[in-house]
């Protein structure tokens, strides 16, 4: 497993805005690794510019970059004021997340070095490299980390779901044995690339229905659970945005025809084992005030008793969080006449579905944890809270 490292023990430390800087340094800057992206305008001397790099796609807030220092000295990184078609800029409530180990661990380096659209670093001497980025990362390596580090349990199965676009594995795991009244449980994460922080959250609730605890052990002689932790396999690794792709992304990709290989074989798998419940992890916009709390979206009423079961599987949440989590879950399901093409839309127009939703889960809300132990953390108390959720069954038709 990964774990975060504390502040103290990282070396090289974002210095508040206003104090004496060290002599002016200057970097170099890199995106050829897992997740990276950054488009930069600008490097020059102690300052530079750069904006997420759209590829292509409509504008959104994602980016990663390094960082190795020429000179020790202080850099000052500026993102965009405002990225051209959101509400977001280039930097969360709790500053840029930062990682020393070539991204082996990551934390929220804070506000303290933040001013507006601008972050500050302090480089000690030349040849020290930093990792920046707008969330905490979470690609195929975490993944891997964390199948290693449960290899030997007998509850979760890894096989390969199919081939993404570019020949990338796509992971399904399960979690449980198929059997006569055992229901089918779906859950996903990653149809938009850049939500990174849902992946900490799907990957505890995973680590939890495998346990050999009450919980585990109930929720299993009820449920299979089948996991697909990186819709967008290919957006994960290259890092792009993920959100609002052209022609339409991997969450618009539930209609009558799809176009990405992991959607049509999630749909496939559908017909196979047909599933009842269904949660799809994303994360909101950045800064938008109101999407600093978990909350869940989806058809209201469709399937009939969706919003019962949401609301009561929300209620159980709330009670097993700790007082530093986001606020929520919210419910926030909205009445739908018909399906449309998003995942929870796909699944709560299914007939035999008892329960369909998104949850949302918020990058870094002022004053609350979103790292990654207490976002895995997180996970483990969804799943808690399913097992002991009475998901009622939809009418007979």
């Amino acid at each position: 497993m990964r774990f975060v490292v504390p502040a103290l023990a990282v070396v090289l430390a974002l210095t508040p805005l206003g104090a004496d800087a060290p002599a002016k340094g200057a970097v170099t800057i890199s995106t050829k690794f897992p997740g990276g992206n950054a488009h930069v305008t600008k490097n020059e001397g102690d300052a530079v510019h750069f904006a997420p790099d759209l590829r292509g796609d409509n504008p959104w807030f994602y980016w990663c970059l390094e960082a190795t220092a020429t000179a020790p000295g202080r850099v000052n990184f500026v993102t965009p004021e405002k990225v051209a078609g959101t509400v977001n800029g280039g930097i969360g409530h709790q500053g840029p997340a930062v990682s020393t180990d070539a991204g082996k661990t990551w934390r929220w380096a804070g506000t303290a070095a933040v001013r507006d659209n601008t972050f500050t670093h302090d480089f000690t001497k030349a040849g020290e490299t930093v990792r920046f980025a707008v969330t905490i990362p979470y690609v195929q390596s975490d993944l891997t980390a964390f199948l290693e580090a449960n290899a030997k349990n007998a509850h979760l199965k890894a096989s390969v779901l199919t081939k993404s676009r570019k020949g990338r594995a796509v992971e399904l795991l399960r979690v449980g044995t198929p059997g006569p009244g055992v229901k089918a449980v779906l859950v996903t994460g990653r149809h938009h690339a850049a939500e990174t922080i849902a992946s900490y959250v799907l990957e505890g609730f995973v680590h939890a229905a495998t346990a050999d605890d009450p919980a585990g052990e109930a929720f299993r002689k009820k449920y299979v659970l089948y996991a697909v932790p990186f819709v967008d396999k290919d957006g994960v690794e290259e890092g792009d945005q993920g959100k609002n792709r052209k022609p339409h992304d991997h969450n618009r990709d539930y209609g009558p025809a799809s176009i990405y290989p992991e959607v049509q074989a999630i749909r496939d798998l559908d017909k196979e084992v047909n599933f009842e419940l269904a949660l799809d992890f994303h994360c909101p916009l950045l800064v938008a005030e109101d999407h600093q709390v978990f909350h869940f979206v989806g058809p209201k009423d469709h399937p009939a008793a969706n919003f019962a079961n949401v609301t009561e599987l929300a209620r159980r949440i709330k009670l097993g969080l700790p007082k530093t989590a986001p606020v929520g879950p919210l419910v926030w399901l909205t009445p739908a006449k018909s399906a449309g093409p998003l995942n929870s839309h796909y699944f709560a127009f299914k007939p035999g579905v008892r329960m369909a939703a998104a949850l949302e889960t918020p990058f870094a809300p002022k004053g609350r944890a979103t790292d990654p132990a207490s976002s895995r953390e997180y996970g483990r108390v969804i799943l808690r809270a399913w097992a002991d959720t009475p998901f009622a069954a939809p009418p007979p038709e």
